[in-house]
């Protein structure tokens, strides 16, 4: 009985809580929008001014910005284009000095081709220095002699490679031609150029977008160069020298000025392009601009007027349907309290299921992250070290530390374990136990700096080499006094600590174990420099040998303190591997061999930085899904690197037993992916030959764009998708002709043509004759 009271007090309430939530929301939203709307307007007779003045600048800035984008994309089209091989020094010397017949043809092609697809550009040549100019105004072919040729011999000793010029090289005495021009030295960054590339584009590629920019009658807008020439205007005016004066000489913070001319006040707006370097002075009549802002208060107003209405019916209509999820809710409430089922629970009691619900979950998902915490660790420890946050600030790289649960006030240290398996003929593991040596060597150094009995502990990560590197810390819980040791004492303990884990390891697979340990460290932004460190001592043991710990501090690292190794080269051979360019990698190969050398005659530290790059390469390899064993034969690849007499071999045996397989091994597994994904579309095809199937469809269903689809299905089945689909309904539709007797507008339907027209006509096409005349000529 008191149930249903109170069931009865809540449910006829109900309404009374819509006329609250009703009037609350219109306090709530209209009052404050009359408000905004009153200050608005007050306010605006004094800020439309400035904020149009600011929409113009704008619009002048979008104008500029895209002048400026369209200089730049034809400025990086003419550079990709100079990339060609064509137009490298060898190619042009030889074309030059041998057949220049032959490079003046190629050189058409590629100018034709370019012009074509750039309809701004007015005219394409390629100066040769003291010889002959190549030009597209003149048909494509040789001009010679040149008339500006002088200017065009300053233009190459310029310590400028490239830049925009509000000029026209003459090429004949009468030649009247404007415009402005890109010159590019050639070839590219090349110490001695032996030409230039000009390129000439149409000066209506400015003023179109002047005049797009032109929205209040009496506007004029200028572009002049740094030397103050007019390079395009909006209509024919001259801009008059006291006001370009006045700019060059006057500070205008806010880009504006107010300018009489011919008894007319002017706002001059002025902008200066950051690519290059050209000015835009713009002028609107002041008359004009105040017209505008006095039309915007006006609508303004009206706006505000409209914008109260919708408030009004908008918040009407809103709060009922806020209100409906609660209504839905209260009758359901009802119906289970009259059904006689749950009387107890109500829409809190639902909530309060759902949150230990969410508890439980949240506590699942928890124990997860314990489980798997390890691993999330030695994966930011691994990036840590090699310097993927260098960019974060101190605080940002202690909350990670925290994060990971690991100690950012302390002391570290750095050192990476590796094992040599051309060890003795007593090792404990066989050659193809390398996974268990690594599995067995991580299980080991885990014990070691995570016994909470010793003054260290660390994480270990693999390294994906035969590596193991380890990051370490003190641990102040157990050794108290080492807070107090000076650092050099601390690094000697750091260094005892591992040269006795390295006997462990030495002892326990009874294989040659080094060690190479990095500095000792207090700020956690200095543990990848720690890192580096490490590794280059342990690259110094195919110098200063093995089974030891290699200190930061040898004399060989020392004496090449000054040789920086090229990463970059490294990086970008790296990724031409994994793209499967073979001439990329050649050259980066090519690449580092020539900086080495160039950088150090030392004979050790050349041979180090080839021991390097094995490493990538051969981690590389493992990325990639190849074998090692596959390419060596069981084989040691360092023992060649101490064995090399010339750079000659040492690259040749680079290219041959490395490069070119990887290559190819990326490439075949490129054509065999992309040939499953062939065969999966036919068979879709001929599934579903009597649907309505694109090759959009087919694209978005394999994972794939439909250029490169299209490109596929030609490469393989020699044959467009289109083409292919038709082919496979025509020979369904001529095997329903043969063998039954169905109506031809029902084969149309069932080999996927909606009209039965477009069918007949598509089969005509192919066989020649209509399926009518098939059929009898079959029977």
């Amino acid at each position: 009985m008191r149930f249903n009271l109170t069931r009865r007090r809540i449910f006829s309430s109900r309404a009374a809580l819509l006329h609250r939530m009703m009037m609350l929301t219109l306090a709530a939203s209209i009052l404050p929008t009359i408000l905004v709307g009153i200050s608005s307007y007050l306010f605006s007779t004094s800020t439309l001014q400035n904020e149009v003045n600011r929409a113009h600048v704008q619009l002048l800035e979008n104008t500029s910005a895209t002048i400026d984008r369209d200089l730049q994309n034809m400025q990086d089209s003419t550079l990709q284009m100079l990339f060609h091989p064509l137009f490298a020094n060898e190619a042009l010397q030889r074309g030059v000095k041998g057949n220049e017949f032959e490079l003046n043809l190629q050189v058409s092609q590629f100018f034709s081709t370019f012009q074509y697809n750039h309809k701004q550009i007015l005219d394409i040549s390629m100066y040769i220095k003291d010889n002959y100019l190549l030009s597209s105004s003149y048909g494509l072919f040789k001009v010679a002699p040149v008339y500006d040729h002088n200017r065009l011999n300053d233009a190459m000793v310029s310590p400028k490679e490239l830049e925009w010029t509000n000029t026209v090289f003459r090429i004949r005495e009468n030649d009247e031609a404007s415009g402005v021009t890109f010159i590019c030295k050639l070839p590219l960054q090349a110490p001695n150029p032996i030409g230039l590339m000009l390129v000439r584009i149409d000066q209506k590629l400015f003023q179109d977008s002047l005049q797009r920019s032109t929205v209040y009658p009496g506007q004029m807008t200028v572009i002049v160069d740094q030397e103050g020439k007019t390079v395009a205007a909006s209509s024919t005016f001259t801009l008059p020298s006291e006001l370009l004066q006045t700019i060059r000489h006057r500070n205008i913070s806010d880009h504006k000025l107010n300018y009489n001319w011919n008894n007319r006040d002017y706002l001059v707006t002025t902008l200066t392009s950051p690519y290059t370097g050209w000015q835009y002075i713009d002028l609107i009549p002041t008359q004009e601009l105040n017209a505008k802002s006095a039309g915007i208060g006006v609508i303004t107003a009206i706006v505000l007027a409209v914008v109260l209405l919708l408030a009004f019916v908008l918040t009407l209509l809103g709060t009922q349907w806020i209100y409906r999820p609660i209504a839905n809710l209260m009758n359901y409430l009802n119906r289970e309290a009259s059904g006689g089922n749950n009387e107890g629970e109500d829409e809190m009691g639902y909530m309060k299921q759902s949150w230990q619900a969410l508890k439980h979950e949240t506590r699942q998902l928890q124990h997860q992250l314990s489980i798997q915490l390890p691993m999330l660790r030695e994966s930011f420890v691994l990036q840590m070290l090699h310097g993927h946050y260098l960019h974060y600030t101190q605080s940002e790289l202690e909350q990670l530390f925290v994060r990971y649960g690991i100690p950012h006030q302390t002391r570290f240290a750095v050192f990476i374990m590796a094992y040599d398996r051309s060890g003795p003929d007593i090792a404990k593991f066989y050659e193809q136990d390398r996974d268990l040596v690594i599995f067995a060597m991580k299980n080991i150094i885990m014990d070691m700096v995570q016994t909470n009995v010793r003054s260290f502990l660390g994480v270990t990560v693999n390294c994906l080499n035969d590596q193991m590197a380890v990051l370490l810390w003190h641990h102040a819980e157990a050794d108290h006094q080492t807070v107090y040791e000076t650092l050099e004492v601390w690094e000697n303990s750091v260094r005892a600590f591992v040269e006795e884990l390295r006997n462990i390891l030495a002892n326990y697979l009874r294989l040659p174990v080094t060690a190479g340990l990095g500095g000792g460290t207090s700020e956690i932004g200095n543990l990848p420099f720690a890192y580096r460190q490490a590794l280059s001592a342990l690259t110094s043991r195919l110098v200063v040998g093995g089974e030891q710990v290699i200190a930061p501090d040898n004399d060989f690292l020392k004496s090449n303190e000054g040789y920086r190794y090229p990463i970059e080269l490294e990086r970008h051979y790296e990724e031409s591997l994994k793209q499967g360019d073979l001439q990329e990698a050649e050259r980066m190969l090519y690449e580092f061999s020539k900086y080495v050398i160039g950088a150090t005659h030392v004979a050790k530290v050349i041979q180090m930085s080839y021991t390097q790059l094995l490493g990538t390469t051969i981690r590389t390899m493992y990325l990639l899904g190849i074998e090692p064993d596959t390419l060596f034969k069981g084989e040691e690849p360092y023992d060649y690197l101490r064995k090399f007499q010339n750079m000659d071999d040492l690259n040749r045996w680079f290219l041959q037993h490395l490069i070119t397989p990887i290559v190819q091994f990326v490439r075949n597994k490129t054509i065999v992916e992309h040939g499953q994904i062939i065969d999966k579309v036919t068979a879709f095809i001929h599934d579903h030959y009597h649907q309505d199937i694109s090759q959009d469809q087919c694209a978005r269903n394999f994972g794939v764009s439909r250029t490169h689809l299209s490109k596929l299905f030609k490469k393989f089945k020699q044959v467009a998708f289109s083409d292919y689909l038709t082919q496979i309904r025509i020979e369904k539709a001529k095997e329903l002709l043969c063998e039954t007797d169905i109506p031809v507008a029902d084969i149309s339907e069932k080999v996927g043509y909606l009209h039965t027209q477009n069918f007949i006509r598509v089969f005509k096409k192919m066989e020649g004759i209509t399926p009518g005349q098939f059929r009898e000529e079959r029977g």
